[in-house]
């Protein structure tokens, strides 16, 4: 698992939690597992793009499969507010919403400038130092590069 719960008591403390699942720590991991996943999704986004636009495609399964100190703590930070969020959506005791809430839009923010995605579609993406999967230049042996450009050929009746 890329986050435990007990990596959480960054975000939110251990009373809150208990509170928020009834002691169900079931309830808390699927917020972490849908927090993950959330993050996950946004790094996914940006590989759907083709490489000829300078964007990276991030190796998700390397970035999301680490463990221990072997995790980017920027990444990592990231999902525990998310997470956050998605415990928090469950209910509300003893926590600040508009502090959570503002902690996750800004997370949003950030995934989407990496992603080049939403309202930073036409701008220059954040590209932070994460593993990446080199293109392959021929992916299906056609010789053809991914992208073309230039004028077509002039038209003969011959």
């Amino acid at each position: 698992m890329f986050l435990t719960i007990q990596e959480m008591k960054d975000v939110l403390y251990a009373y809150q939690m208990d509170e928020i699942a009834e002691g169900d720590a079931e309830i808390i991991e699927n917020g972490i597992l849908a927090g993950v996943s959330e993050v996950k999704m946004y790094f996914t986004a940006s590989n759907q793009k083709q490489w000829g636009d300078g964007r990276p495609k991030y190796d998700v399964a390397k970035i999301f499969g680490a463990t221990g100190a072997d995790r980017d703590s920027f990444v990592l930070r990231m999902c525990k507010t998310v997470a956050a969020w998605n415990i928090c959506e469950l209910a509300n005791p003893d926590v600040i919403y508009e502090h959570v809430k503002e902690r996750y839009d800004n997370v949003i923010k950030t995934l989407e400038k990496i992603a080049g995605i939403g309202d930073y579609s036409g701008s220059p993406t954040l590209t932070p130092d994460l593993p990446t999967i080199d293109p392959d230049p021929d992916p299906d042996g056609s010789g053809l590069k991914p992208f073309r450009y230039g004028s077509r050929k002039k038209f003969n009746h011959e």
